[in-house]
């Protein structure tokens, strides 16, 4: 009687072992089958994230593959991953629109940038340049700010995306000026139609417009990051251009679905930070006016809401209601 009893205790705590052991075991030789990269947006974070997906899928062992969900200020990215499942298979590539500026920008945001997510790391930063016509009269960001300042309301700038539009906004709340908003679906569509003089100036991208600057069809003013962009070094940053305090940068982060194991965070910040400190991405960073931003998930974190706060700050100032 006490040998069936002691078999049966026996048995209860092999189960109970079992149970508890067999997550950890699947945890440790995560990953077992490819990941989904989704991609909240295009263009040069599109083409940063691509290469840090090979370079992670040489590090894991498995094909880490792009899956690009953009619209709605990459919120279409975010809500879709939010609702994965938390097994580290879905990751989100996410920006400073969605878990900064979204919060301000939309009234029914379908996710909580805190609550739905786990960080997992830092990817990079980088500034925009303000830019007109190669046919524009107008040479400096001092010219443009006296020009705006005669004619309010008067002058029209185009934005595709959440950070071009509010750099603009950022830049007419510190100039006192008032100019007339164009919103564009993409960037390269608005790129096009300012070359061609459709309307006055616009923040874009450096990779995109760099090139554009430098054959000639555009004239770059000024960036808005706190130093001057590798990529255009003869190009004043705006504080340099007369702008006091501007300074706005865009920045680029990964993400797992909330209540995804730790060990598996662990592992994808080991490999994203790998990625991203590699020359290969170092050399990508300088093309496209950017620098690294390895984090661990607990600074990534702190970082968002930090930056949240400053987003909401300029877009309340700037008189912006949530769509």
């Amino acid at each position: 009687m006490r040998l069936s009893k002691n078999l049966a205790h026996f048995s209860s705590s092999v189960l109970v072992c079992l149970a508890l052991c067999l997550p950890v075991q699947a945890q440790a030789i995560y990953p077992e089958k490819q990941i989904h990269m989704v991609m909240c947006c295009v263009g040069a974070i599109d083409a940063v994230a691509r290469a840090i997906a090979d370079d992670m899928s040489d590090i894991l062992g498995q094909a880490v593959v792009v899956e690009p969900r953009p619209g709605a200020g990459g919120g279409i990215a975010a809500n879709h991953v939010a609702k994965a499942k938390n097994d580290g298979y879905t990751i989100l590539v996410g920006t400073n629109a969605t878990h900064a500026a979204n919060q301000s920008l939309y009234r029914d945001l379908p996710y909580d940038y805190v609550k739905d997510f786990a960080p997992i790391g830092g990817i990079g930063a980088g500034a925009m340049v303000l830019l007109v016509p190669a046919t524009s009269t107008i040479h400096s960001v001092a010219e443009l700010t006296a020009k705006a300042r005669r004619e309010p309301g008067k002058l029209t700038y185009g934005w595709a995306g959440t950070t071009p539009r509010i750099a603009m906004a950022l830049y007419s709340q510190l100039t006192h000026t008032r100019l007339l908003e164009i919103p564009y679906k993409t960037n390269p569509q608005a790129t096009t139609d300012l070359i061609g003089g459709e309307f006055d100036t616009m923040f874009a991208d450096l990779n995109t417009s760099a090139p554009m600057v430098k054959a000639g069809k555009l004239r770059a003013l000024a960036v808005s990051g706190g130093t001057r962009a590798l990529v255009l070094p003869d190009v004043p940053t705006m504080q340099e251009a007369g702008v006091e305090n501007y300074s706005l940068t865009w920045w680029v982060g990964m993400w797992a679905p909330a209540g995804t194991p730790t060990p598996i965070v662990e592992r994808l910040n080991i490999a994203l930070t790998k990625a991203v400190s590699s020359d290969r991405l170092a050399q990508l960073f300088r093309n496209t006016g950017a620098t690294p931003m390895p984090m661990s998930p607990t600074e990534l974190m702190q970082f968002q809401i930090s930056e949240n706060s400053k987003w909401a700050e300029i877009v309340k100032n700037a008189g912006i209601k949530p769509q």
